[in-house]
């Protein structure tokens, strides 16, 4: 039985999580028992559908979070490891210097 058809039996919508769906199947199970007066053909799907949905793979998030930016920061040392950012001033007094 697919997921889709077992979460119709149960009642249950598709992002039901376990205990929504065992609370479904207890109460569905209390009115459609054999032993009180349900279907046995009925109580078989029902059974069918909560062993379908209890052993199905969890559902994967569509998107993966992405991973934090920013500056990385060391453990021992609380300033962030950034490049110093040189200005074009600096650039040409290094450059003069080399020169020179």
């Amino acid at each position: 039985m697919d997921g889709r058809r077992a979460r119709n039996v149960l009642g249950v919508s598709s992002d039901a999580g376990p205990d929504e769906i065992r609370r479904a199947f207890r109460a569905r199970a209390l009115v459609i028992h054999p032993d009180h007066g349900g279907d046995r053909a009925a109580f078989s799907e029902l059974m069918d559908a909560f062993d379908a949905l209890r052993t199905a793979e969890p559902r994967r998030p569509l998107f993966r979070a992405l991973p934090k930016t920013g500056p990385r920061v060391d453990v021992y040392d609380s300033a962030p490891r950034t490049r110093p950012r040189r200005d074009f001033a600096d650039v040409l007094r290094a450059a003069a210097t080399r020169l020179a």
